[in-house]
């Protein structure tokens, strides 16, 4: 069994990524209070063979890129959803990664992946999420933590497995463990407030409301309140909703116009989405909390 230490450092990672990497997970599950009034056609993602690309910015400064891909899986007439994140350098050789400042060290993630596997009609089937954690203090690394969390869903319960290694201080430690099952609830898990190719049914004046659970989430939770850290309250809902109007919008080196949909949450502005007005395509996402943004833009 690895230290208490090692074993909070892995944890540190899970926190951490989790937080900054897919802001609100690259990996959610949630459910509108009703028919959603934006959705995704996952037969028409899955008809795409080429991943999209996406510019990663965190506070404006880039950060690496975003793959997301779906693909439909005909032995048992599912959908996956993938996102792959990798950090870049620039023509210096200086690392361009998503990275925060905790406790006096130096956080980045130099890669990591999701992905979520659902039926047709929506369904959670399979969930994996994968990464790893660099941690540096002064320019100097004292060590990278690396983890998988997957589950898979049977009988309406989600069960989970996790490994996880932390590499630093002179010393290795692994560990790994299998979760109790977790109630996984019917519906939809892919959200508008994932990156996808295209949005359906962006029109102005709409409005509905989202509520969150994410079986894989909670998961992470309850290895965190293993080692004291508090329970997270049941957040408020989200509320989307498109304004009227279209707002112009730099993208390829011309001027597009957009619909933007806004998720507030209890009254603050959490997501921006820039949906192209013609054909449905999401061209730009930003995520704000705590007065940090981070941007995906299309490249392509």
């Amino acid at each position: 069994m690895p230290s208490r230490r090692a074993a909070a450092l892995i944890l540190a990672f899970w926190i951490a990524t989790t937080a900054y990497v897919g802001y609100r997970d690259l990996w959610p599950r949630y459910f509108g209070s009703g028919p959603p009034a934006v959705g995704i056609d996952l037969a028409d993602e899955a008809m795409r063979r080429v991943p999209v690309v996406w510019n990663v910015k965190w506070n404006g400064n880039p950060a690496g890129r975003l793959r997301t891909q779906m693909t439909y899986e005909g032995s048992d007439d599912t959908f996956w959803f993938t996102s792959q994140y990798r950090t870049e350098r620039d023509a210096d050789g200086r690392e361009r990664s998503l990275r925060v400042e905790l406790a006096g060290a130096s956080v980045s993630v130099p890669d990591f992946k999701t992905a979520v596997r659902v039926t047709r009609g929506g369904d959670l089937r399979e969930q994996t999420a994968e990464g790893t954690l660099k941690v540096e203090v002064g320019g100097l690394t004292l060590g990278t933590a690396s983890a998988k969390l997957a589950g898979t869903v049977t009988d309406g319960q989600l069960l989970a497995t996790f490994e996880g290694g932390f590499d630093g201080a002179g010393r290795a430690d692994k560990a790994r463990r299998t979760f109790a099952p977790v109630p996984v609830p019917k519906g939809q898990p892919l959200n508008p407030l994932q990156p996808v190719n295209r949005l359906v049914g962006v029109r102005p004046g709409r409005q509905w409301v989202v509520h969150e659970s994410n079986p894989l989430n909670d998961v992470v939770l309850a290895l965190a309140s293993e080692f004291g850290v508090p329970p997270q309250k049941t957040p408020d809902p989200l509320v989307g909703r498109v304004p009227s109007g279209t707002t112009e919008v730099e993208w390829n080196r011309e001027s597009v116009a957009c619909h933007v949909i806004e998720y507030r949450r209890a009254g603050e502005l959490e997501v921006r989405t820039w949906v192209r007005a013609d054909d449905g395509r999401v061209l730009r996402q930003e995520a704000y909390s705590k007065g940090d943004t981070l941007t995906l833009e299309r490249d392509e």
